[in-house]
C-alpha cells in the first residue's frame, strides 16, 4: 500500500550564537517527523519561501498538510494591535501558513494543526486569538508547562462524536507549551475539546475537506510512545489516503 505523504509547515530559526549569528535556518523539532512516520506517512518537510504564492503549489505534492508549532501569531492578523505581553512574531511564517490552510482547502486535503497551527487554523476562517492567557483570561491555569515535554500536566473535555474523541475518549490528558489561545471561533468550525478552564483545546471543522486544530503537541507525546496520540497520526494519515 502506498503511504500517503505528508508535508509539515516549517518555521525559520533566527541563530543568536555559534559561528553563523544571525543566520536563518528552515526547521521543525524532529518529533513531527517521527510521529508522522509512527503514523504511517512519510513526512516532508515544507520550507518558508522567498516567493509565497509558490510555496502554494506544495499542496499538490502532498497528501495531507501537518502544520507545526512556532512563533506568536501576529495580531493584525484578526484585527488587533501588540499588548505588551506578545511574543515575538515572524510574518513571513505567518503568511505562508495562511496560504497553505486556503490552498489546502481548495485542493481538499487533510489538515492537522498543532498549538500554533491551530490558532492559524482560526484565524485563516476569521477568528480570533487570546495574545496572552494569563494576563487576558481570568482563571487560566499553568498552560507552559514546568515539566518533560512527554508528559500530559492538564485533562480536557472532548465532545461526542468529535474526531479527537475518538482518540483521547470522553476526557484524556495532554502536554501544554502555549501561552496564546483561540478566543474566537472561526465560523464552520465547531470547539470539539476545552480544558478545565474554559480553554479551547481542539477545533474540528463542520463541513468540507477534514481539518482539525489541538492546542496541545500530539508530537511530542508520541515521541516518547503514547499510544492514543501515535493513534492521532494513525488516524489523521488514514484520512490523507482517501
Amino acid at each position: 500500500m502506498r503511504k500517503p505523504i505528508i508535508g509539515i509547515a516549517a518555521n525559520i530559526l533566527i541563530m543568536e550564537g555559534g559561528t553563523l549569528p544571525g543566520i536563518y535556518r528552515a526547521y521543525v523539532n524532529n518529533d513531527y517527523v517521527e510521529s508522522i512516520e509512527m503514523g504511517g506517512g512519510i513526512p516532508v518537510l515544507l520550507p518558508v519561501l522567498t516567493n509565497q504564492e509558490d510555496g502554494a503549489r506544495f499542496l499538490e505534492l502532498v497528501d495531507g498538510l501537518v502544520l507545526s508549532g512556532g512563533y506568536d501569531v501576529a495580531p493584525d492578523l484578526y484585527g488587533e494591535q501588540p499588548t505588551p505581553v506578545q511574543g515575538f512574531t515572524m510574518r513571513q511564517v505567518d503568511t505562508q501558513y495562511l496560504q497553505l490552510i486556503k490552498e489546502a482547502d481548495k485542493l481538499q486535503k487533510p489538515v492537522l494543526g498543532i498549538c500554533k497551527g491551530a490558532q492559524m487554523m482560526n484565524v485563516a476562517f476569521g477568528g480570533t486569538l487570546y495574545q496572552d492567557l494569563e494576563s487576558q483570561l481570568s482563571g487560566a491555569f499553568q498552560h507552559v508547562q514546568k515539566a518533560p515535554r512527554g508528559e500530559a500536566t492538564h485533562m480536557v473535555d472532548t465532545e461526542d462524536g468529535s474526531f479527537i474523541q475518538s482518540v483521547t475518549g470522553k476526557r484524556g490528558w495532554v502536554n501544554s507549551f502555549h501561552h496564546q489561545a483561540i478566543k474566537d471561533v472561526a465560523d464552520g468550525f465547531d470547539v470539539t475539546a476545552r480544558a478545565d478552564d474554559g480553554v479551547v483545546e481542539c477545533i474540528e471543522r463542520q463541513k468540507g475537506s477534514f481539518m482539525c486544530g489541538v492546542q496541545w503537541h500530539p508530537e511530542m507525546m508520541a515521541k516518547y510512545k503514547n499510544e492514543r496520540m501515535i493513534h492521532l497520526f494513525q488516524q489523521f494519515i488514514s484520512k490523507c489516503m482517501n
